[in-house]
Formats: C-alpha cells, structure tokens, sequence
C-alpha cells in the first residue's frame, strides 16, 4: 500500500478504483445474511474472487471503534476508516478441519466490464449475529445486473448450507437484553445406534420404522402424487423408556437428511430452526419434551402460549411438498394441547413407547450386564420378579449388581444376591418415591432381601 493509501485510508482506494465516477454517485445493493451461511458465504466468496485474479482485498477497521459500518461511511473522506490486518473466526462445522471465516472486509474488483465493490462486516444485529455484503457499482442497467447477479450467486451458494447438510444439528443459544438469541450451530458427535440395538417390540419398531425411515423412503413419490411430504411423530411414554435412543437411531439412520433436535432451552428458537430446516430439507426436527411447551392451553400444564402458537404456525405454515419429519417425544401425552397432537398434519402417529414386557427386560438384563458373566436362567428370574420397570431402572440395576459382586471379592460372574442386594437398595431403602425416579412403576421384587 503506498504512502496516500496508508494516510487516507480506504476512502481512497475505493475513489482510486472507480475513478473517475464520484463516490456519490455509487448504487449500492445489500444482501443480509443468517449467522448458519457464514461458511458457505466464506467460500463462495473465496470462489468469486479467485475467478477474479484482478481483484484485489483489503482487511477494514474503525479508527477507535467497533461498530458497523457501510460502504456509504467508505465514501466519506477521513481517516476514520482504515485499511488493517484481516480478522478470521474459525467456525466449526463437524470436520476434521473448521472454516475459516471472515469478519469484515473489502474487495475491488471487475467483472464483464464493470468495476465493484464487496463489503463485508459481521455484525451483533436483531435476534442474533448476521453477515451484512453490500455491493457498489456505478449507475445504469449493466451495473446492476451484474451487481444481481453476483448477489444472487452469493445467496445461492451459501443458502444451500453445503457445510451443515445431512449432519445432526443443535442450534446453541445465548441470551440478549431482552431474549434468546441464536449463537451458531452445532454439529452433534453422538455414537450410532443401530436398530438391533434397540430393545422393543418388533411390532413397534417395525410401526416406528414404517412412519419414519419408509416414509422417508417414499417421500418425493408421494409427493409427486400431490400428497404431502411431510409427516408428524409423537413418541410417549414413561421416563427412561428409549425415546431418545429411538431419535438417536432415527437421526443416523435417515441418510440424506439434515437432522435438527431442538431440546428444553432452545424452543426460543423455533423460527430459526424452521428457516434452517426449509432451507436444508429434507430435514428431520426431534422437538424434546414437547409438553413443556405444548401443553392444553386451558390446563395445568399450560405453557407461555406465544411459544406453541409459533410452533403450531410454523408447522401449518410448510408447504405440503416440503419433505419434513417431525419427531416429537413426551412423558406426558395427557396434557399435550389438541390442536397439536389430535390434528393430522402435524402428527399423524402417535406411538407409546412404554415398559418393557418381560422377554425385553430379560434381553435388557444381559444387554446391561456388560463384561459381567449372566446366565440365561438368572437373566430370566431377574426379568420375571424386577416388576413393571423401565429400560433406565434395569442399567442401573446391573451396575449396583456388579457393585455388589465385586464387594463380595466376585470373579465377573453374578450371582441371584447381588441382582437382590442392588433391588434391596433400589426399591427398599428408597421407598416409592426412588422407585418411581429410578423407571418403576411397581416394588414388585426382593424389597426385603438381605
């Protein structure tokens, strides 16, 4: 940068490169940004300009200052504005390596003829961080079409969410004066769950699987035949029965689609997760806990109705070709609002997941016994006299069990009173309240074993 520039600062490289147009005489064009496209952006931007070996970029900063700015504030003559070293955030996007973004910054190049200018700024704007471009150009027909047109690439580009589609995705938030805010995305790093891995009865899973992986499998023909694509799923039942192992299985196995779990501190974001979604579909959204905000508006139970009203508009407002899938998981069906779960088109099935029956839980027994030695017929008694309890209760059996083994200076292999020291323990000592917190619904058991 030559002496001039370095004085002047960035009001006079952007007179130099349009001279001799006036800098009052720019059209400017601004496009604004969602802080989820930041990595697309970054790169279509890097892949414009390296189409543009011409052009030329500048690092851009406010003499004492940290605010916005506009290429209008370029315009003016000053030293307020200077040209200074690039600022990168790195974002991370689930791979081994994280995209490099830029947070302000000026281009000047040329495209068919017609000198431009790219502004970017990054920027704490309503309801959360947004990327601002603006690009200028001269006055008349030509420079705007190809001002469009480098927008609506740009848009396109990093509205296709290349960086996040497919991926499990859980929007963080952080907070304002005044609200929740979006504070980026984040890619869920969870082990797969395989279908074998789950313990239910067949006739649920295969219910489950038919309204979630095969509707998913149908979904463009169905929609092709003028019938909705998209499809709503309620999961109930106790606490601890599998539900979220169930949504853990669903989101890696439904291939081609970009998963979104939106869970008890993040309903703020609905809207956000709903324009991510339709932007990335095929789209899965899980909605956990759904009674904490679904409630009967006239019930007990009731939430902050300004939240299910967004859901429910949000819902009713997909089109019908939209390929979505909405999983939606309660310990409470009771208390959920009709309008929500009685209404086809936003769910369409409702599904219990509830406690084991007795050859689940003998499955469960050995399944959670891990490097413990189980033989069949312990894993049958201890199924048949545990009582009517969840999945959760039976996992924490087995490891006071294994406890109690290896107090007892065992060998890995556990024995009838081990299995009755830990239901003792569990169903005894706790009374019916710890009972009931630990997944039983009855003390059916060895209460008053020693």
């Amino acid at each position: 940068m030559d002496r001039k520039a370095e004085i002047n600062g960035l009001n006079y490289l952007l007179a130099a490169h349009f001279a001799p147009l006036a800098l009052d005489e720019l059209v400017v064009s601004r496009r604004d940004f969602p802080h989820w496209m930041r990595p697309d952006l970054q790169t279509a931007l890097e892949g414009l300009f390296f189409a543009l070996p011409n052009s030329r970029f500048f690092g851009a900063r406010l003499r004492n200052h940290d605010f916005a700015f506009r290429l209008s504030d370029l315009a003016e003559a000053g030293d307020g504005i200077v040209a200074g070293p690039a600022e990168y955030q790195e974002v991370e996007i689930g791979e081994a390596q994280s995209i490099r973004c830029l947070t302000r910054g000026l281009w000047l190049g040329e495209r068919d003829g017609v000198r431009f200018a790219v502004l970017l700024d990054v920027h704490d704007g309503y309801r959360g961080v947004r990327a601002r471009l603006e690009i200028g150009v001269g006055p008349g027909e030509i420079p705007a079409r190809v001002a469009a047109q480098i927008a609506d690439e740009l848009r396109t580009q990093a509205g296709s969410g290349a960086s996040w589609r497919g991926k499990i995705l859980t929007l963080e938030a952080a907070h304002d004066d005044f609200d929740v805010v979006p504070a980026g995305l984040r890619v869920e790093k969870a082990a797969p769950v395989r279908r074998e891995d789950i313990v239910l009865p067949e006739e649920t899973l295969a219910l489950i699987e038919r309204n979630t992986l095969g509707f998913a499998q149908r979904a463009e023909q169905l929609a092709r035949l003028g019938l909705s694509a998209r499809k709503g799923v309620l999961l109930y039942g106790p606490p601890g029965t599998g539900k979220t192992l169930v949504v853990r299985w669903l989101a890696g196995a439904l291939d081609g689609y970009t998963k979104l779990i939106v869970t008890a501190g993040h309903y703020g974001l609905l809207a956000e997760t709903f324009e991510i979604a339709r932007a990335l579909q095929p789209a899965l959204i899980v909605l956990e806990d759904i009674d904490l905000v679904g409630g009967h508006r006239d019930g007990p139970w009731a939430a902050g109705g300004s939240t299910l009203n967004m859901l429910l508009n949000e819902m009713d407002g997909l089109a019908p070709e939209a390929r979505m899938l909405f999983v939606l998981t309660t310990n409470r069906p009771e208390v959920l609002e009709p309008a929500l779960a009685a209404r086809p088109g936003r769910v369409d099935q409702a599904i219990e997941i509830g406690l084991p029956g007795e050859a689940e839980r003998c499955l469960l027994v050995k399944r959670y016994a891990g490097g413990l030695r189980v033989t069949e017929g312990l894993a049958a008694d201890a199924a048949g006299t545990v009582g009517r309890v969840s999945p959760a209760f039976i996992k924490e059996l087995m490891r006071r069990a294994a406890q109690a083994m290896l107090e007892r200076g065992g060998d890995q292999a556990l024995e009838s009173r081990d299995i009755e020291r830990a239901m003792a323990d569990m169903l005894g000592a706790g009374g019916r309240l710890g009972a009931r917190m630990l997944g039983a619904e009855s003390t059916i058991g060895f209460v008053n074993a020693a």
